[in-house]
């Protein structure tokens, strides 16, 4: 089962600055259509990928201060962080070979 955690304007800094590992940050919101196809492939991957990154998710339109902070100006964007710093940044669907490509060479 996937490990997933939904963060928000109150506990992001918590769950991304704060964390000394890798963490997978996906911005979305429930009216987009891209949205909707790449969380279960994000969901997916997070199972597989457990041991090696945190994999988190925030409505981008509900959480207006992270989507600012992190200059998100289009959904479905995934961010790599490391050690709390932004690493790689996809804007876009993309299928799980790609999206585990984009773990493999940005953690």
């Amino acid at each position: 089962m996937a490990d997933l955690t939904e963060t928000d304007d109150l506990k992001y800094e918590e769950d991304i600055k704060k964390n000394a590992g890798v963490v997978l940050v996906l911005f979305k919101s429930e009216w987009c259509p891209s949205c909707k196809r790449l969380f279960p492939v994000f969901e997916k991957t997070a199972g597989e990928y457990k041991d090696k990154a945190k994999f988190i998710w925030t409505d981008a339109v509900k959480n207006m201060k992270i989507a600012t902070e992190y200059g998100v100006l289009a959904i479905p964007t995934l961010i790599i962080f490391k050690a709390g710093i932004e690493k790689a940044r996809n804007i876009g669907y993309m299928p799980d070979s790609d999206l585990k490509v984009f773990i493999d060479k940005n953690s």
